[in-house]
This record gives C-alpha cells, structure tokens and sequence, in this order.
C-alpha cells in the first residue's frame, strides 16, 4: 500500500520535472492517473491486510478452516476486484504516459520510463503466474523505479552544476 502511495508521489515529482517540457500535458496527466490508480487500489489491499487477519483470527477462534477459505474469498473476489482491476488499469496506463511523456520531453534519458511502464502493464497478468515470476516482476519494477530516480536526480545534478 504504501508503496503505491510513494508512486503516486514520484510521478508526481516527474511531471514537476518536466513541467518546462513539451510533454509537460502528458505527465500531468500520467500523474493524476497514477493518484487515481493508487488510490483504487488502496481498499482492495487494505481489505486484505486487515480484512484477512480479522478472517484468519476468526476461523481460529471457531477451529473452521472452512469459514477462512470463504471469508478469503468473499474479501478477495466480491466487489473489491473491480476496485483493484481498475486502479490496476489505471497505473498502468499512467506509466505508459509518463513513459511516452519523458520519452517526448528530450528532458530526461529517453528510456528513462520504459521499464516501470513495462512492468505496470504487467501487473495485472503477473497475478496468475507463479511465484518466480512474480518475484522478477517486483524486480522489474523496482529496478524501473530506480532507473527513473537516478535519472531525475541526474538531470537536478547537471542543472546545478
């Protein structure tokens, strides 16, 4: 959760930089999308964090192994899946806009956001592959976010020097 909320922010510290660019449109745009992609994510993941601890402490008070699998279930796949499905969405195609937005503002390495778009295009079908995967995909985006920092804080070093 948080770091979804610490996305949010990073994007906007982007489209802060490249508020004096061409694509400046463009990253406010992927900023504000990324606010609202978070911010639809947040119930889903806070329903799990603390919706299934409740459920698990539940079932062990009952000795029901059959009441936490369906309260799981009702957590995870109720209307809560809409939520995150879109939030999902949403990033998703905010860092593909950040992405085209840093590629067009000459501003930043032109790949500086390829790699944390690639990895929150994925993010949805990474939830049906196996752990290894998921794994790489934390990777991905981890090194995408990364790569974008090192970057902005390389364009602030050569603006000041």
């Amino acid at each position: 959760m948080i770091a979804f909320v610490l996305l949010a922010l990073g994007l906007c510290g982007v489209a802060a930089a490249l508020q004096a660019t061409a694509a400046s449109r463009r990253a406010r745009l992927g900023a504000v999308l990324a606010a609202a992609g978070a911010g639809l994510t947040l119930p889903y993941y806070g329903a799990e964090t603390f919706g299934l601890h409740a459920a698990r402490q539940q079932a062990l008070r009952r000795g029901d192994a059959q009441l936490l699998t369906s309260l799981t279930d009702a957590i995870r796949w109720q209307q809560g899946i809409w939520f995150i499905t879109v939030g999902l969405l949403l990033v998703a195609a905010d860092a593909i806009i950040i992405a085209g937005a840093i590629w067009g503002s000459r501003s930043l390495a032109r790949y500086a956001g390829i790699p944390l778009a690639v990895g929150f295009a994925l993010y949805l079908p990474q939830f049906t592959a196996g752990q290894p995967v998921r794994v790489a995909h934390g990777l991905l985006i981890a090194a995408g976010g990364l790569l974008l920092a090192w970057n902005l804080v390389r364009r602030t070093e050569r603006r000041y020097a």
